[in-house]
């Protein structure tokens, strides 16, 4: 096996150097082909799916609204996710419990991280309004949670 030679290398970072600015700035199609290859990232990640949103409780519904703080419960093969939304930030659990860490994310990138303790507990200090999801990290592997509105 040989090793180029440093002028080969100089040459073909100048090649690269003139093929970006030759590009111009990134078209629409070029950003949504970024994201979309960005999201492939998380492929091997198991997917939780939404099975309770206290929002959606019929018996919520009955006379009086909500009692309490939202809780919504993902479910994947290997754990559930339950989390509480209150005014003053989120609360969740990992069961069965698994210490590790829970990132939360939003369309535009992370938006708070937290450590899961040996019970499976964490927590966010504030409620963030608009289109979230969790991306649970344990020694068991990754879960991400769908999407929801909060």
């Amino acid at each position: 096996m040989t090793t180029p030679e440093p002028d080969e290398d100089e040459r073909l970072l100048q090649e690269l150097r003139a093929a970006v600015r030759s590009a111009g700035a990134p078209t629409p199609g070029m950003l949504a082909a970024a994201q979309a290859a960005y999201s492939w990232r998380t492929v091997d990640a198991e997917l939780a799916a939404l099975t309770h949103d206290s929002l959606t409780d019929t018996s919520a519904l009955v006379r009086g609204g909500l009692a309490g703080p939202r809780t919504l419960v993902f479910e994947s093969d290997s754990m559930s996710v339950e989390l509480e939304q209150t005014e003053e930030g989120l609360v969740g659990q990992l069961v069965p419990p698994a210490d590790g860490e829970v990132t939360l994310q939003g369309p535009q990138g992370e938006l708070g991280h937290a450590s899961v303790d040996e019970l499976g507990c964490f927590c966010f200090d504030r409620t963030p309004h608009g289109t979230v999801r969790l991306h649970c990290r344990t020694s068991s592997g990754v879960v991400v949670t769908h999407w929801v509105r909060l």
